[in-house]
């Protein structure tokens, strides 16, 4: 009785391709950069008879199929027919597999412009950038078949993706970097799997990018087709819209919704400032009250030293409210010395900004506000220490001024800016100096000039014509009693004092 022959085992094409990748590995090494392999070049190779191509199958073949290459000859012909027959379906332009990985470190430095001309640098481009780690190998054979391999295995790997950022950067690496249109149906789905659970910062941004810009554009630029429509039904029963500018409404107030729920949780400015910049990124202004109380909330616990040079430069102070000020000035200029202290200059230059713009002018308002006094005194008496005593509005401004002034003869400037220090001190308000420390500075200007060489000794004048800290003690402690005594006749409460 005759043995039936087992049957052929069967090659898949990634193998197939595997092997092909090999093939114009070695053709491309004969060749100049600028010439290109074709079809006929494998086709030419394959018809050759080289015996590279039986080490090829060993290589990237499934052992079954070697074993049965090596017991029957007509193997490798069936596979060399395979392999012509996937040579004449490949989509032009060929690729040269070396050119390729000697692009792989640099190719996401070259403008996009320039990476679409050379078709290896952007099949370079594509692996360096893919945003899904692949879980094979992708063969180095074709521009149009790895861009749509890479597609088809990002889209298939959508389910294992949990945030809304990687999400968003699948979405625009497929419409950037592959030059096509991303599944919308399986995005806009998985979006709104992951908007359902808890969300940070960074997903607001990305969730409004994603459904309220990218896709509603990509809608508006495919014509009619039944894919488009299966994708407009399938937001119709998410969302009750059915249309890419309707859609683009829903997303921004669902995610403006959102956004201000974060902002209250919100527990550090950084976290605070992209949630503000979302709402200018949408061109809408973020919830000023709400705003401007969690900024007041961070600042008694904000580092001045580690994060106020950076803060004060993205905090728009426009948009916080006197309730947010009465908090943010007290934390900023409580600590003005040791937010200079060691710094390059510019950071005295920004905590002048915010204190000549910011500050100033609330104490200014303030004395039109009595009510809010005490707050400030004792947001001010938090970050400075509860043993100070200040007896009023004018007081309390005074001793903000001290403390811009011990920022502004620090170490840094007397060592390297000592010219400048004149004219940063003429340049806060006047009404804010004690009279005997005005007249100080004002006779060191006119004896010395504004570009004057400033000392330790020079300084050291100034702060001595501050009155002592035991009078200010000793003041206070009588304004206190007085009150005390106003109190116990019945009579009203001096409005600065607490």
């Amino acid at each position: 009785m005759n043995e039936k022959k087992p049957a052929p085992a069967v090659v898949g094409r990634a193998a197939l391709m595997s092997v092909i990748e090999r093939v114009l590995d070695e053709i491309s090494r004969e060749r100049e950069p600028g010439q290109r392999p074709t079809k006929d070049d494998l086709l030419a190779f394959l018809a050759s008879g080289d015996r590279k191509l039986n080490l090829f199958f060993i290589r990237h073949l499934p052992p079954d199929v070697i074993s049965s290459l090596r017991r029957d000859p007509a193997v490798r012909d069936k596979l060399v027919a395979s392999l012509r027959q996937l040579v004449i379906s490949l989509k032009t332009p060929l690729l040269m597999p070396p050119v390729v990985r000697s692009f792989l470190n640099e190719a996401t430095a070259w403008p996009m412009a320039e990476v679409r001309r050379q078709p290896d640098l952007w099949a370079a481009r594509i692996l360096a950038a893919i945003p899904l780690q692949p879980h094979f190998p992708l063969p180095l054979v074709s521009l149009r078949e790895l861009m749509e391999g890479v597609q088809r295995q990002l889209e298939t790997d959508l389910v294992s993706v949990t945030g809304l950022e990687e999400l968003d950067g699948v979405y625009g690496f497929i419409e950037r970097e592959l030059a096509s249109t991303p599944a919308l149906g399986l995005f806009f789905a998985r979006a709104q799997a992951i908007a359902e659970g808890k969300l940070e910062s960074g997903d607001i941004i990305a969730y409004y990018r994603l459904l309220g810009m990218r896709l509603p554009a990509t809608l508006e630029r495919l014509e009619p087709s039944p894919d488009k429509d299966k994708v407009l039904v399938a937001i119709k029963e998410a969302t009750g819209v059915q249309d890419a500018h309707s859609l683009k409404l829903h997303v921004k107030k669902m995610a403006m919704a959102r956004a201000d729920e974060l902002m209250k949780e919100a527990s550090n400015y950084q976290d605070l400032l992209e949630l503000r910049f979302f709402f200018s990124q949408i061109g809408e202004r973020s919830n000023r009250k709400l705003f401007s109380r969690k900024t007041g909330e961070l600042a008694r616990k904000i580092n001045v030293r580690a994060e106020g040079y950076d803060l004060l430069g993205k905090l728009s102070m426009d948009e916080l409210d006197d309730d947010g000020l009465l908090e943010l000035v007290p934390a900023v200029i409580g600590r003005a010395e040791q937010f200079v202290l060691g710094a390059p200059q510019r950071f005295l230059v920004r905590l002048m900004k915010f204190y000549l713009e910011t500050a100033c002018p609330l104490l200014r308002r303030l004395k039109s506000e009595p009510e809010r006094v005490p707050r400030l005194i004792q947001n001010f008496k938090r970050q400075v220490g509860l043993l100070n005593l200040y007896r009023n509005l004018d007081h309390l401004a005074q001793t903000m001024q001290r403390k811009m002034v011990l920022a502004i003869c620090g170490p840094e400037m007397l060592s390297k800016a000592p010219d400048k220090i004149l004219s940063f001190l003429t340049r806060l308000p006047p009404e804010f100096y004690p009279p005997k420390v005005m007249e100080v500075i004002r006779g060191m200007v006119r004896r010395k000039g504004a570009g004057y060489r400033f000392t330790a000794g020079d300084a050291l004048v100034i702060f001595a014509a501050y009155p002592p800290a035991e009078e200010e003690e000793v003041e206070g402690i009588k304004a206190g009693e007085a009150f005390r005594r106003k109190a116990s006749q019945g009579g009203k409460e001096d409005e600065y004092v607490r």
